[in-house]
């Protein structure tokens, strides 16, 4: 019986256990849900002004055709340099739908590549990034060095103008005269003592 009853209790506990982490990715679920219903109704929101603001009248139906031809090249443009030639002419929306399929899938690529190789490609990268810098900090000061010998070349060129009359000189200024110093009264009566002292 004991038996019995620790079995279940164990059943019980394991069961409550599972039912809580099941709950939990529930609760986790609906979080999940509910952000993704929020992102939805921001986008119907953006797009019902968007269909509101073409039905106004606000842009004439060429404006429209120009701007939907032009979007419709540069997924063409991305399309091509992505995935290849369009050969089944798909239209935009499905063009965008296999390169969001090949970004997908690359991604995951990216993902299942050890970080060590990443690492290293990155570091290739970086390093043929520093080179072509410097060659192309090279190829600038040689260019600059060319601009200044073509410079010189024609400074050294060019016709000499000679100054004719005499040279400006500026005139000086007049010296400062020294004013003398008025002595005082016991200076005075300090110098006589001192030649009658020394000189009688």
């Amino acid at each position: 019986v004991e038996e019995t009853l620790d079995e279940l209790r164990h059943t019980l506990i394991t069961t409550c256990n599972r039912m809580d982490q099941e709950i939990e990715q529930l609760k986790q679920l609906a979080a999940t849900v509910k952000s993704s219903i929020a992102k939805e109704e921001e986008t119907a929101a953006d797009l019902k002004l968007r269909v509101r603001i073409f039905s106004f009248g606000e842009y004439k139906a060429d404006v429209q055709d120009k701007m939907l031809a032009n979007l419709n090249q540069k997924v063409l443009e991305v399309y091509r340099s992505c995935i290849g030639e369009n050969e089944a002419n798909l239209g935009t929306l499905q063009m965008l739908a296999v390169i969001e399929k090949q970004l997908d899938d690359l991604l995951e690529c990216l993902e299942r590549i050890p970080p060590a190789k990443i690492e290293q490609a990155e570091k290739a990268k970086e390093k043929e990034r520093r080179i072509r810098l410097r060659e192309e900090k090279k190829r600038q000061q040689k260019l600059l060095q060319e601009e200044r010998l073509q410079r010189a070349l024609a400074r050294a060129q060019a016709d000499i103008k000679k100054k004719t009359g005499r040279r400006l000189v500026f005139r000086s200024h007049p010296p400062v005269k020294k004013e003398k110093q008025k002595q005082t009264q016991e200076q005075m009566d300090e110098e006589k003592q001192e030649q009658l002292y020394y000189f009688t």
